[in-house]
């Protein structure tokens, strides 16, 4: 006949030793702006213009959300993806673009590069930018990060209608997991 008592022990002995481990959330979100048409010697300076890219709070994504996770359950965060799509008209491309940089902003830290391209091909509609692998991680639990660009090119000869996709790996703790499906 077999112990239940040792079951019991190993499992919960197995359990136990995943909580020290990180467990990766993805999250992501899309957002777009309107780029307007320019004469050919107008200069584009500054930001895309990119709304839903002010004010990140990480905490309200359902997929962070639905696993209770909490800030002191994160223990890493990197900016895995940002690619950039050129989607109407239908035959708009990002070359009117010469240099794009993506940085990440919050309270009380420093404002930090985390993406940037100068290759903006002809006839390109699509391009992923270069990430530096900062650790996002202070930047997430302040509840008020904003990611921002900073831009140099000039203004496309149609309105153009630009996608921003970005996704964030989110290290979490295990324990931080058992507890958010325990409720504590």
């Amino acid at each position: 006949m077999r112990n239940p008592s040792l079951a019991i022990l190993a499992l919960v002995a197995l359990l136990g030793s995943g909580c020290g481990r990180l467990v990766n959330i993805r999250v992501s979100d899309v957002v777009e702006t309107t780029v307007e048409r320019g004469t050919i010697i107008e200069e584009l300076t500054g930001s895309l213009g990119f709304d839903g890219l002010t004010a990140i709070d990480v905490f309200d994504a359902q997929e962070l959300q639905n696993q209770g996770v909490e800030p002191g359950d994160v223990k890493r965060v990197e900016l895995v993806q940002f690619d950039l799509e050129a989607v109407a008209p239908d035959d708009a491309d990002l070359a009117f673009l010469e240099k794009l940089e993506l940085y990440v902003e919050a309270p009380d830290l420093p404002k930090e590069l985390v993406a940037s391209s100068t290759d903006f091909p002809d006839g390109e509609a699509f391009v992923a930018l270069d990430l530096t692998g900062l650790d996002l991680t202070d930047y997430v639990v302040s509840r008020s990060m904003t990611l921002s660009t900073e831009i140099r090119g000039s203004r496309p000869d149609a309105d153009t209608d630009v996608t921003a996709t970005w996704a964030l790996r989110i290290g979490v703790t295990g324990q931080g997991l058992v507890n958010g499906a325990r409720g504590d």
